[in-house]
């Protein structure tokens, strides 16, 4: 029996199949960029070109 002041949901509407949703756009193909190593994580100085 539903509590007083909610609504019986619809039999006709979807329930349950909200959280199936698939994402549209393609994988990023790019590879990530390496992360800052030592001294240049931390500072303010300009760091030097990662070889």
């Amino acid at each position: 029996m539903a509590k007083a002041g909610m609504r019986r949901p619809d039999p006709s509407e979807p329930h349950g199949t909200e959280s199936n949703k698939k994402q549209k756009f393609p994988k990023n193909s790019m590879k990530p960029v390496p992360e800052i190593q030592g001294k240049a994580k931390r500072g303010h100085e300009k760091a030097n070109p990662i070889e």
